[in-house]
């Protein structure tokens, strides 16, 4: 697998998992935040999506209001 731009994508599953299962297991830790991290990263893209396309939809146009009131609300109930 040393040129990665030959390598089909229905190839790279298995060699994946070829890689992985040929890991020290002290290396298996490592493996599993990097792909965390790639999962917390496509998440937080997805989300990121769909704030944008609510914002422009104009569906936070009254929050700086509602946050004001909700402040007001809780000042004067302490």
């Amino acid at each position: 697998m040393d040129d990665h731009s030959t390598v089909s994508l229905e190839q790279k599953r298995p060699a994946l998992h070829k890689l992985i299962d040929a890991l020290p297991a002290e290396e298996l830790g490592l493996v599993e935040r990097v792909l965390e991290r790639l999962e917390m990263d496509r998440l937080w893209q997805s989300v990121q999506e769909g704030f944008t396309s609510d914002w422009e939809e104009g569906k936070y146009a009254r929050l700086d209001e509602i946050i004001r009131e909700v402040r007001a609300e809780r000042q004067n109930a302490a």
